[in-house]
């Protein structure tokens, strides 16, 4: 299968979570790959969007069979698939000149500011399994909404410092 992808919010500097786990599941599966040409067919197009304020992609003219659109900035109650989500590698060719590593170690937050998404999307804080590290990485980026909030901090600090 060729598959698209789809980074809406663009590419400053800070690579979508999400396309990295779909991009590690499909080429797990041999899937062909790669960020969305528009002179091309694909059988699969996984648009992200993470801001609701972010222009949305336009997709006239894209040739595919399915297009996927996904993230907070799209749906806020939908989910990757669960062989997708537990993953537990990430494509990180997808943006080769990032030199550091993406991982959450808690998700959920245990505030419900009314301004703020992560409760509604994520719940209550709760820890997660960390994903493999970028083996170009030259430091850890956490991305936890609240570090010290979660029951397991002093795990999680442990595990990064090894």
């Amino acid at each position: 299968m060729r598959i698209g992808l789809i980074d809406v919010d663009g590419y400053k500097g800070y690579p979508n979570f999400a396309l990295m786990k779909i991009s590690a599941y499909h080429k797990k599966k041999k899937d062909q790959v790669e960020w969305v040409d528009k002179s091309k067919h694909y059988d699969l197009v996984y648009a992200s969007k993470i801001f609701t304020f972010t222009p949305d992609y336009d997709f006239d003219g894209l040739d595919a069979d399915v297009i996927e659109k996904g993230g907070t900035g799209y749906d806020i109650s939908k989910k990757l698939p669960d062989e997708i989500e537990n993953g537990l590698e990430l494509d990180y060719s997808l943006y080769p000149d990032c030199d550091y590593s993406l991982v959450f170690l808690s998700r959920g937050c245990v505030r419900r500011c009314k301004f703020c998404l992560v409760n509604k999307k994520e719940g209550l804080i709760h820890s997660v399994k960390p994903v493999h590290l970028n083996p170009k990485g030259k430091w850890i980026d956490v991305l936890d909404n609240n570090f010290f909030a979660s029951p397991d901090w002093m795990e999680h600090l442990d595990w990064l410092k090894e």
